[in-house]
């Protein structure tokens, strides 16, 4: 036997199961807090190590691990990257002090699990370069580097 429903209470019903679903979706949308946390980088500390590694070549080479991870820049398009290239102090260019060269490039940070990456690219974003650095026990260190290019 089927149950036959009024139209009055049909739309009683329907009323009250779209008022629960919208309730419940403004509920969670209230909770929702935004939070914006400073990141390692912004930290004192490594603002201090970050302007004394791009200014002291002693201090770069000291907090920069040899051999270090990273990759060189594609010299043409057959250039195959080398997944085992390590920079060595043999062939480390040092680092100089951000030049955005008047708005050509642009740098970011992120704060990734304790360890900060930069990125640094071109207005168009078809070069760029990434670096990272993790605080070891003996304080700041660089431990990874791509050299500028287009990847």
């Amino acid at each position: 036997m089927l149950y036959k429903i009024k139209p009055i209470k049909l739309f009683l019903i329907i009323s009250l199961v779209c008022f629960n679903l919208f309730s419940c979706k403004n509920r969670n949308t209230e909770t929702v807090v935004e939070t914006k946390a400073e990141g390692i980088y912004d930290s004192a500390e490594f603002q201090d190590f970050y302007q004394k590694y791009s200014t002291d070549s002693a201090f770069q080479m000291e907090h920069t691990v040899f051999p270090l991870e990273g990759m060189r820049s594609m010299q043409d398009s057959l250039d195959i990257p080398d997944p085992n290239f390590r920079w060595t102090q043999d062939n480390w260019r040092l680092h100089k002090p951000y030049d955005d060269m008047n708005g050509t490039y642009s740098r970011e940070f992120v704060d990734f699990a304790g360890i900060v990456v930069e990125k640094i690219s071109d207005t168009s974003g078809q070069y760029t370069m990434e670096r990272r650095f993790r605080k070891l026990s003996s304080g700041w260190h660089l431990i990874y580097y791509r050299e500028m290019g287009r990847y």
